[in-house]
């Protein structure tokens, strides 16, 4: 029996045959039908979706019109890429969106950008990133891992039959910086070096493993220093976008997550407060020097980098003490759920697939990194 199936956009309608016809009315307010019929109802609505992204796109012309040659070379590369980035507003965060532009527009586009997307060829993705200087290694493979990205949309938009990105090892990133596991008497050492305000950023760092833009955005009322339990618990972050410091949930969802402290940490979180912290459950537990509002990184990379020299570091960064946390952990025998759980990594839940890691023995594993 034939049927019609009326849609957000398009038509779909089963002909007595079995067959689906698909026809929409385009920007010219004219109907057009699919040039021939499909077998799957699936198919006939994927070639109206792939007619609906031309249009978004504004690179549509009637079906079987002559090819214009001004019409195709409209969807460049740096046509769908910079359209890809607009729509990613929506889900991704502001920062990460400044990173991405950025990649486009200064590593990418150049390049590639005047390239009709249809025409774009393994061989050109391969020159290009080879020809990317090799003495950013992280930020070529970000690069490449982003055009690889927005490439396999236009795949799924069936815009390309293949990923012309398939350059091997090209996302992966190669470390210039090796990462230094600092023992917990070092990170101690190295709290005592810096000026009394600055101390607590090495501590939580170094002993709970928390990242310098989480440690910028705790409040009063993330910690809890009890005789029962000693944890910060991580609700937001700082990040720095077109200048400004903007609060905003952490990477990700497994990001947001309590960690176990060493009870030895208890009298130096409580003095802190007293001294440097600003008043009330949501003041900020590290503020700035003028003692209001966000500190700048920059105020502490200088006493940091002083302080790192005279234990004996002085090629030390302050993300390591994210790595020392999760070595000592480690060597104090935390699970890889364990480490997945305190390190707020993505792939947490996975881990929980098949191991656990319960409140209690965290606590444990807190209390035994300080003796380390």
């Amino acid at each position: 029996m034939a049927g019609t199936t009326r849609r957000g956009w398009g038509m779909v309608r089963r002909l007595p045959s079995g067959r689906y016809q698909a026809s929409y009315v385009g920007p010219d307010l004219a109907r057009h039908n699919a040039p021939s019929t499909f077998a799957a109802k699936v198919d006939a609505e994927g070639w109206l979706g792939q007619q609906r992204r031309l249009v978004d796109l504004g690179v549509w012309t009637p079906p079987g019109a002559e090819p214009n040659e001004d019409d195709h070379d409209k969807l460049t590369v740096a046509v769908y890429a910079r359209r890809w980035l607009e729509e990613a507003q929506g889900r991704l965060k502001p920062r990460t969106i400044v990173l991405y532009r950025g990649y486009l527009e200064n590593l990418v586009l150049p390049d590639l950008g005047d390239v009709p997307l249809a025409e774009l060829t393994a061989p050109e993705v391969r020159r290009w990133r080879a020809g990317l200087d090799p003495a950013y290694p992280t930020r070529n493979a970000n690069a490449y891992a982003l055009l690889r990205g927005i490439l396999a949309q236009a795949v799924d938009d069936e815009l390309l039959p293949a990923n012309p990105a398939r350059v091997r090892g090209g996302a992966v990133k190669h470390r210039k910086h090796e990462p230094v596991a600092l023992t917990a008497a070092e990170i101690r050492e190295l709290a005592a070096a810096l000026p009394k305000r600055w101390a607590v950023v090495a501590l939580l760092a170094g002993f709970g493993g928390l990242r310098i833009g989480e440690i910028q955005g705790l409040r009063r009322r993330d910690l809890t220093l009890t005789d029962a339990e000693v944890s910060v618990t991580v609700r937001r972050a700082v990040v720095r976008v077109a200048g400004e410091w903007r609060m905003d949930r952490p990477k990700s969802r497994a990001s947001l997550r309590t960690v176990p402290l060493p009870p030895g940490l208890r009298p130096v979180l409580e003095a802190h407060l007293r001294e440097f912290a600003e008043p009330g459950r949501d003041g900020l537990v590290v503020v700035a020097a003028g003692g209001k509002g966000v500190v700048h990184r920059d105020s502490i990379a200088e006493p940091f980098k002083r302080a790192a020299a005279s234990i004996g570091h002085p090629t030390l960064r302050i993300h390591d003490l994210r790595h020392s946390a999760l070595t000592l952990w480690g060597n104090a025998g935390a699970t890889l759920a364990d480490l997945m759980t305190m390190a707020g990594h993505t792939s947490a839940s996975m881990a929980a697939r098949y191991t656990h890691s319960t409140a209690a023995r965290n606590a444990a594993l807190a209390a035994k990194v300080w003796e380390q």
